[in-house]
């Protein structure tokens, strides 16, 4: 059984997505379809438009056969941890091929361009130093480093360099799996505006809500974006920001062993905090040349999810399964003597005490979801999951 992943947020599944899923089941041939797909929460340390479960079911019926919930301790990382803890549980599901949307270059060039920076690693981070060393954040002497080492910056996009980490972590994991690099059409993911009848970024979509956004998704997809919306609120950053804000001004727990955390940030986000701001104005006060926004908004999730440090050093060996059609099961029976499966509430009860701590962690971070959404808590154990008998096709 051949099998193909797609590390995914789907937020939401648009053209783009179906594009990149057909694309890669026609150069693979391959026999099941996989997406290990970010939870409540995605890397841009935000609440996602729509839930899991919703997000899982359209990924169901547009090419997927299998649809896993990725741990948010793995979701709010850097993309050098991301892809290294994602690429580690995709390599115990014995997964031959991960697919993964690329910008600006072709897929051979794009690979040896990867290849070339993964060769030339020490002369990178000579560079690197050398800029940190001339007053640069970190940030930018990595950017400026690769820049100077690739004479233009066509290959630097937030998508690349995390295709990039993909293609590093396959090297030290497991090279045999083959990378799957494929154009995106129509939009890059950072675009802001639709510029394409067809094709838009996740983050322009999310954008226009109240525009004219039904043919830049499957029918799907658009469904059940609406019946989100007819039925939940839109997570509140504010809701967020007071229980930031209870925890570090009142409760005063430590955050240094949280994800994310440098030495000093606690203090200074204190300061920040005496003036009483606003959700958007504490982050655009956070942002420094050491600090991005996404990394300020990670922080401050994983650590009102206790999201420690330690959660890195545990090799945890369960999927959390969200959506699976009848040819998944095919894969359950390979993949049982190694990893445990939760399908169902009782499935809990066979996993091993760090098994359990990551479980756990990903249902708190449902239900703080919930309560962003205003939505019945510990929905994680109470939804039922049904097999799908057949694909359906939009």
């Amino acid at each position: 059984m051949k099998k193909l992943a797609i590390i995914s947020e789907f937020n939401p599944f648009h053209n783009g997505h179906k594009y990149l899923i057909d694309k890669a089941k026609k150069i693979t041939k391959a026999d099941i379809a996989i997406s290990l797909m970010s939870g409540d929460f995605v890397q841009r340390g935000e609440a996602s438009l729509i839930d899991k479960y919703s997000r899982a079911d359209v990924a169901l019926n547009n090419g997927f056969d299998l649809v896993i919930e990725m741990p948010n301790f793995i979701s709010l990382q850097s993309a050098e941890f991301f892809s290294n803890k994602s690429i580690e549980l995709l390599n115990k599901l014995k997964i031959d091929y991960l697919a993964f949307g690329i910008e600006n270059l072709d897929s051979e060039e794009f690979l040896e361009i990867s290849n070339k920076i993964i060769n030339n690693n020490e002369k990178l981070e000579e560079l690197t130093k050398y800029y940190i060393d001339n007053k640069h954040s970190f940030t930018e002497a990595k950017y400026l480093a690769l820049r100077n080492f690739l004479r233009g910056d066509d290959f630097i996009s937030s998508n690349n360099i995390l295709a990039l980490e993909y293609i590093r972590s396959i090297n030290r994991i497991n090279p045999q799996i083959k990378a799957i690099p494929i154009r995106r059409l129509g939009a890059n993911n950072q675009d802001l505006d639709i510029k394409d009848e067809r094709f838009a970024s996740s983050t322009s979509i999310r954008r226009n809500l109240s525009g004219n956004i039904e043919k830049l998704m499957p029918y799907s997809s658009y469904q059940k974006l609406q019946d989100f919306q007819n039925n939940y609120k839109i997570a509140s950053n504010e809701k967020l920001f007071d229980i930031f804000k209870y925890k570090l001004m009142i409760e005063e727990d430590p955050m240094k062993d949280s994800l994310c955390f440098e030495e000093g940030l606690d203090n200074y986000f204190r300061e920040l905090l005496k003036s009483n701001p606003s959700y958007d104005e504490f982050i655009d006060l956070a942002v420094s040349r050491r600090n991005t926004k996404a990394r300020v908004k990670r922080l401050m999730l994983n650590y009102i999810l206790n999201n420690h440090k330690c959660l890195n050093g545990i090799s945890y060996n369960f999927v959390k399964v969200l959506a699976f059609n009848e040819k998944a099961t095919g894969l359950f029976r390979d993949i049982k003597k190694d990893l445990r499966i939760v399908v169902r509430k009782s499935d809990i009860e066979a996993l091993s005490p760090d098994d359990l701590l990551i479980y756990e962690n990903m249902v708190r971070a449902s239900n703080l979801y919930s309560l962003l959404i205003d939505r019945e808590y510990n929905s994680d154990l109470t939804k039922n999951i049904s097999i799908k008998k057949t694909y359906e096709a939009n």
